[in-house]
């Protein structure tokens, strides 16, 4: 290295450490102090896991680097922490950690600017799926149905494809921001979980074991982007608090309790025994447990809802409001979530999860002709959101939305896909992966919805709607009928998509009692006698007039009246 490149070095270290984020992660500020003074030193050898793992993290002589990942995963935190913390300063040039080996080098900090995130698929990184049939048929496309988001019919419809659309309502369209005058990226301070040092046997069984725990949640919980995870050496300086506890319960390993606890009141959100004798069993009954805490329906969210119950403030509280509206369509919160939605997207123009969902919320207000100004187009969502953060599952499924209500399902598909590698834990990508799949008519469109459902007993109702349909459409309308029930059951409120499964299944079994009370209700909830025209009450919830034809044919199929 020459002079310069030493100083320069040494002026981004420097900078680095006073910031905010390395001050609370003492590990992650020992890490990067001894990456520098490696450099430093123009040493010749490359820089091993072992090295790191004793020299720079305190490891013991001893240290396993193929049974601990516990360098790995360090590094991996402070890649992290370098790309965020440069995305969000302005600097000329950056420290960063190349993919390929451990060495920290200084260059130069290229932000993607939007028009460099074409959304066209690059084929070297993300391949389309392959066509049907050969490499010259056309693409995919969305059917006729579309059109009530602004795209042409181009071939009939069907009852799957009708109600999934219907169910659609809230995916897709726009939102683009521009920076704030200052230049400062503003993110939502979302929760912060704190992964306590495990407690109970200290074997080399347990030890074991304590390794493939924490190194797995470490993995899950930073998939989701409404959390932020640290040690217990860290001290993150967020509202909301929560410590995941756990705890060896046998000699083995092999009994574990995973404990959620509120880090400022002591109290016990959340507690389950994970027994598993494999470390596949065991990642399998992990993942789980994480689907269950960190989703955006888990433990916590609807610990903090608690909290900002009826709370339309920008930023957080406003996330989980607009979560609510997703989850349940309930009426009376539509207008204030997509107001504070605008203004959170203003205040917070540099969080990449608040963009994506901007996409949902623009769309919404577009087809429940809502007045609230959300700006700009798909694309400029799509695009902002890849920018911030080219590793979140949910900015990179906001381009598979763009792509899918751009008519191109094939390029959805294939982004969807990517996020879903990004995060195979989230049922809300994977869910609606698949109803835009299914009402693409693509293969595993089904699959990526029942697998939804599998993982997250708190997944959204449409896709439990979209499922119940697709039963029916198959010829299972017992099927669709216990499913539709069981959610149902979950819903605080109207649930038309499940409702209007449970209506038709029921008739379809020769329920016929039930299929007419479970249409009075519907309809007098909708604002109508149980005498009036379907074809009435159904426009009440859908604008879509061919929906509306699909809907009215299967009522007089079955014959309520």
């Amino acid at each position: 290295m020459t002079e310069s490149e030493k100083l320069q070095l040494c002026l981004e270290r420097d900078r680095l450490l006073c910031s905010a984020e390395f001050v609370r992660a003492p590990t992650m500020s020992k890490l990067l102090r001894y990456l520098v003074d490696y450099k430093l030193q123009d040493d010749d050898r490359p820089l091993t896991a072992y090295g790191i793992a004793v020299d720079a993290l305190g490891r013991d002589d001893g240290f396993d680097t193929q049974a601990d990942s516990y360098p790995r995963v360090q590094m991996g935190r402070l890649r992290r922490m370098l790309d965020h913390f440069y995305l969000r300063e302005d600097s000329e040039n950056r420290l960063s950690i190349p993919y390929s080996n451990y060495e920290i080098v200084v260059s130069e900090n290229e932000t993607i600017s939007p028009a460099s995130q074409e959304l066209a698929v690059d084929r070297r990184s993300h391949p389309e799926a392959p066509p049907a049939d050969n490499d010259t048929a056309e693409p995919e496309k969305l059917p006729g149905w579309f059109q009530t988001l602004g795209f042409h019919p181009r071939r009939p419809t069907y009852m799957v494809v009708a109600i999934t659309s219907f169910f659609l309502v809230a995916i897709g369209a726009s939102y683009f921001t521009q920076g704030n005058s200052a230049g400062v990226a503003s993110k939502i301070d979302y929760p912060a979980v704190v992964l306590e040092s495990p407690e109970g046997m200290v074997n080399d069984a347990a030890r074991d074991k304590i390794r493939v725990i924490r190194s797995h949640l470490v993995g899950a919980l930073n998939k989701f982007d409404q959390t932020r995870i640290f040690d217990s050496e860290a001290a993150p300086t967020v509202d909301s608090q929560y410590l995941l506890e756990t705890s060896i319960l046998n000699e083995t390993g092999e009994r574990t309790q995973l404990r959620l606890v509120d880090s400022i009141t002591r109290e016990v959100i959340w507690s389950t025994i994970v027994e598993a004798r494999t470390n596949e069993a065991l990642e399998e009954k992990l993942d789980k447990a994480v689907v269950e805490i960190a989703s955006p329906y888990g433990k916590i969210a609807q610990h903090e809802l608690s909290k900002f119950r009826g709370d339309f403030t920008p930023g957080y509280p406003c996330v989980l409001q607009f979560h609510q509206y997703m989850r349940y369509r309930q009426a009376a919160i539509l207008k204030p979530s997509l107001s504070c939605m605008q203004t959170s997207a203003e205040r917070f123009p540099n969080d990449a999860y608040l963009m994506s969902l901007m996409v949902e919320a623009k769309n919404i207000a577009t087809q429940l002709d809502q007045k609230v100004k959300i700006r700009g187009s798909g694309r400029e969502i799509a695009q902002t959101a890849v920018r911030l953060d080219p590793t979140s599952a949910s900015a990179t499924f906001a381009v598979a939305q763009d792509a899918f209500l751009d008519s191109d399902c094939r390029k959805g598909a294939a982004w969807g896909e990517r996020a879903v590698n990004l995060n195979p834990l989230s049922s809300q990508i994977m869910g609606h992966l698949g109803m835009f799949m299914l009402a693409c008519k693509l293969p595993d469109g089904e699959t990526y919805a029942i697998r939804a459902l599998e993982m997250d007993p708190n997944a959204d109702l449409a896709i439990a709607a979209t499922v119940a349909i697709q039963k029916m459409r198959k010829g299972d309308a017992r099927g669709a009928y216990e499913l539709s029930l069981n959610y149902m059951n979950t819903a605080p409120g109207m649930a038309p998509g499940l409702e209007i499964s449970h209506m038709l299944s029921a008739a379809a079994l020769g329920k016929r009692n039930e299929a007419r009370n479970a249409w009075r209700r519907f309809a007098e909830r909708s604002g109508y006698p149980e005498t009036a025209a379907s074809r009435v009450v159904f426009e009440r919830w859908i604008a879509n007039p061919d929906i509306v034809r699909e809907l009215e044919m299967e009522f007089e199929k079955a014959d309520l009246y």
